[in-house]
């Protein structure tokens, strides 16, 4: 009896053998882009030159010329025959092989594949005619929502009437049987059981593609308010949900630096692609499967989701993350407005906006974190404790002691938590960091010079500037002392050379000689004094200058106080006599403080910003 495997046998087992998992097991990889890198397994080499390409699903070394498909690799490297190397890479993929079929049962299995394949393409082409050969409202509906002819053809979008069997007629005048085309899913058997009718009725029809472009079924979205609203094809021995992602077969073959964006529908798919982006896919109405996160980590390098942005496509994309995540690591999420989905962002927004949006797509832990961020208002101390307690949870998921750092700090800036407090509640232990040795604030100026200390230096500069050109304008312009010094109090200047020199001035401000003679009356700040009388204040515009001190003492304030709390923290930090509960009790309760005064000197940036707009 003539022996051999079917080569639609031999494409599933490719299929379900990646060749860069396959062959990382015996060399190891190195990524490079869409391809991996390694030193040949087949001659001795120095230089790596033997490359594994996960597009292509073939590997090649430029060095003794070795090359071939995953099968061939496992015939080389096992030394094996085909068959033997077909055989354990089936068995890796659950794929299960009892014997070698005979030809004539090869035969048959290919004939009813092939009359299944060919079956769906006339179903296909029939509700394309339905849709474009006559109006109707299917054909209404989908220009109105912006799709242009060319589109409609490339997807080979259609129509099934509200007929209950002019598709079960038309097949048959073709010559095919009633079993053969309910086997395909087609029809349906009537309750008499004595005749079938059509499965699909009153509804745009989208075709469904295997990775090689053949038609394994269909789904159907009504243009009334019946239900179901969308109604997939039955799984066969074809077509499984769980293992096929529509628009897959054009996305492999467009996907710009391994990147694929995964949406959650039809029109998602068709829309984006309509504005150029052809590497996306969507999963059948259903939620992600391990075998949809196995055919992306097949195809592409890094995985972009997309849901809609309402409470459904959050749940969507938290559940698709935990899935993902155990089989690629390379994951991003475009972050949407509240209650738009890709189709009515790029309708509206355009193609630009939406590749900004692919541009800023966050991580995984960025993503929970913005969510965490969400849930609390921060208007209590009990919002602010928890956010601080969700977002350390967030973190314990980060295996990279690195990236936990960055994490930390980057949470830090953005709540005012302390890095001791995240990280004491990320690890349950003290930080063995030293803190003081790490200040970033500028000891330049004496400690008694108010919150000088806690300001930065750059910063310290421009606002020391500023106070000099207000205390010549007072002194060169003495008509307009009343009206600056309603607005100030020398609480408000941070030299005390300068809060000298400032109330001298609030005190002898009708004295107009002593005002003239102020160094004779100052001989203690007399050389700042000559300093600030040098100063040049002739470009100014002395109420943009009040205008912006204001706003500088305001920030410079709460950089003091901002800077005060931080040294608090280190000092708590380092009490031996307190426990950990009351540590972590006082932590969190000077992070409420500095969250506080961060919210604050946002509010002055946002409207310093407004006004250099």
């Amino acid at each position: 009896m003539e022996n051999f495997f079917p080569e639609e046998l031999i494409e599933e087992v490719k299929d379900k053998n990646d060749i860069v998992d396959v062959v990382s097991q015996y060399v190891q990889l190195k990524s490079m882009g869409s391809s991996s890198k390694a030193l040949c397994p087949f001659h001795n080499e120095k230089t790596p030159s033997f490359v594994v390409s996960r597009e292509k699903q073939v590997y090649k070394c430029f060095g003794c010329g070795e090359g071939g498909d995953v099968i061939g690799f496992i015939m080389k490297i096992e030394n094996l025959d085909f068959t033997e190397a077909l055989k354990m890479l089936a068995q890796r993929a659950n794929i299960y092989i009892d014997e070698l079929p005979s030809s004539h049962e090869v035969k048959e299995k290919l004939k009813k594949q092939q009359l299944y394949y060919e079956v769906n393409k006339l179903a296909g082409r029939f509700f394309y005619n339905n849709l474009v050969q006559r109006k109707n409202p299917a054909l209404e509906y989908i220009l109105k929502r912006g799709l242009t002819t060319r589109t409609i053809k490339s997807f080979g979008l259609g129509y099934a009437l509200n007929n209950w069997d002019d598709l079960l007629n038309h097949l048959k005048k073709e010559g095919y049987k009633e079993e053969e085309i309910e086997k395909c899913g087609l029809i349906i058997k009537n309750k008499q059981k004595d005749g079938y009718y059509n499965r699909f009725r009153n509804r745009i029809m989208f075709p469904i593609f295997d990775i090689r472009g053949n038609v394994i079924g269909f789904g159907g979205r009504v243009l009334d308010d019946s239900l179901p609203k969308y109604l997939n094809s039955p799984e066969t021995a074809y077509f499984n949900k769980s293992e096929t992602l529509y628009g897959l077969n054009i996305a492999r073959k467009n996907c710009e630096n391994g990147q694929v964006v995964l949406v959650e529908g039809y029109m998602d798919v068709i829309a984006l692609h309509q504005q150029g982006f052809k590497n996306v896919v969507a999963t059948l109405g259903t939620s992600l499967t391990k075998g949809h996160g196995l055919l992306l980590k097949k195809y592409f390098d890094q995985i972009i989701l997309c849901f809609d942005g309402d409470s459904a496509g959050t749940k969507a994309t938290l559940r698709s993350l935990e899935l993902l995540q155990n089989v690629h690591k390379n994951i991003k999420i475009i972050l949407l407005p509240k209650g738009v989905d890709p189709d009515d962002f790029i309708k509206k927004e355009g193609k630009n906006a939406f590749q900004r949006k692919i541009n800023e797509a966050v991580s995984a832990i960025d993503y929970k974190i913005y969510l965490a961020q969400q849930k609390y208002s921060l208007n209590t101390m009990e919002d602010q404790i928890n956010l601080g307690k969700e977002i350390a949870s967030i973190i314990k998921e980060i295996d990279s002691p690195i990236e936990q750092e960055a994490y930390i700090k980057k949470i830090e800036e953005k709540t005012g938590i302390s890095k001791d407090a995240i990280t004491r509640e990320v690890y349950g232990r003290k930080p063995a960091t030293d803190i003081a040795n790490n200040t970033k604030y500028s000891s330049n100026y004496k400690r008694n010079n108010k919150y000088i200390e806690a300001v930065p230096l750059v910063e310290q500069k421009g606002h020391i500037i500023a106070t000099k050109q207000l205390i010549k304008y007072m002194l060169t312009n003495t008509h307009f002392i009343v009206s600056i010094i309603e607005k100030f109090n020398p609480e408000d200047f941070i030299l005390e050379h300068h809060r000298i020199i400032f109330e001298f001035i609030l005190q002898n401000q009708q004295n107009i000689d002593a005002l003239n003679k102020i160094l004779d009356y100052l001989p203690k700040v007399e050389n700042e004094l000559k300093d600030i009388l040098q100063i040049d204040i002739q470009q100014i515009d002395i109420e943009q200058v009040v205008e912006k001190y204001k706003k500088d003492v305001q920030r410079y304030k709460l950089l003091y106080q901002r800077g005060k709390l931080k040294e608090k923290q280190n000092e708590i930090m380092q009490m031996e006599n307190l426990n950990k509960e009351e540590v972590e009790k006082q932590l969190l309760k000077l992070g409420v403080e500095m969250m506080k005064i961060n919210i604050e000197l946002q509010k002055l940036q946002s409207e310093e910003r407004r006004e250099q707009n």
